[in-house]
């Protein structure tokens, strides 16, 4: 028998802490929320109109998305309960760039994207922005044969549809022949 359940299930997902430049400041906010599309070269969020990382976005037409790990819990709490406006998020993070000089990326997340925006959706209250990933980088730590381990990652992920709560990335399933037909 199946219960039916207000809302969206596509969840877990990765907790991301998407960075801008306002004021010439790096700035982060939390999205719990994003989806990659066009196989993986585009990124869509939803941003509440009144976010101050809004500004930055509509400004320089960049973003970047950090991912973090569990090591950054307290930074991520920072993050999603104070706004930039009133906290300087920028003293969280060592800060660094690559090919976009608008699109601030933290040194301590294991995985980082910078976009370039091109679209915004207006859907009152919130945008959705749509940006196009630029380049990727990972922790050299975590790559062997150009793959990104995961696991070591140690990924926060958050759940929509259930209990809104953080959770660790499990383990990795794996098929063998008899299983994968």
């Amino acid at each position: 028998m199946k219960k039916e359940i207000e809302g969206n299930l596509l969840s877990p997902l990765p907790v991301a802490l998407v960075g801008t430049l306002i004021e010439g400041r790096p700035n982060y906010c939390v999205i719990g929320y994003m989806s990659p599309f066009d196989f993986g070269r585009h990124i869509f969020f939803s941003l509440y109109k009144k976010r101050y990382t809004r500004v930055g976005i509509q400004r320089n037409k960049t973003f970047s998305v950090n991912i973090p790990s569990e090591d950054l819990m307290r930074e991520v709490n920072l993050c999603g309960s104070k706004s930039g406006r009133d906290f300087d998020k920028s003293k969280l993070f060592d800060t660094f760039y690559g090919e976009l000089k608008s699109a601030p990326m933290i040194r301590q997340c294991p995985l980082n994207m910078e976009c370039r925006v091109t679209d915004i959706l207006d859907y009152d209250p919130n945008e959705g922005i749509i940006g196009r990933v630029v380049k990727s980088y990972a922790d050299s730590g975590l790559v062997k044969d150009s793959i990104v381990d995961m696991k070591k990652a140690r990924l926060i992920i958050w759940t929509i549809g259930g209990d809104f709560s953080y959770y660790r990335v499990g383990e990795r399933i794996v098929l063998d022949e008899a299983t994968a037909q």
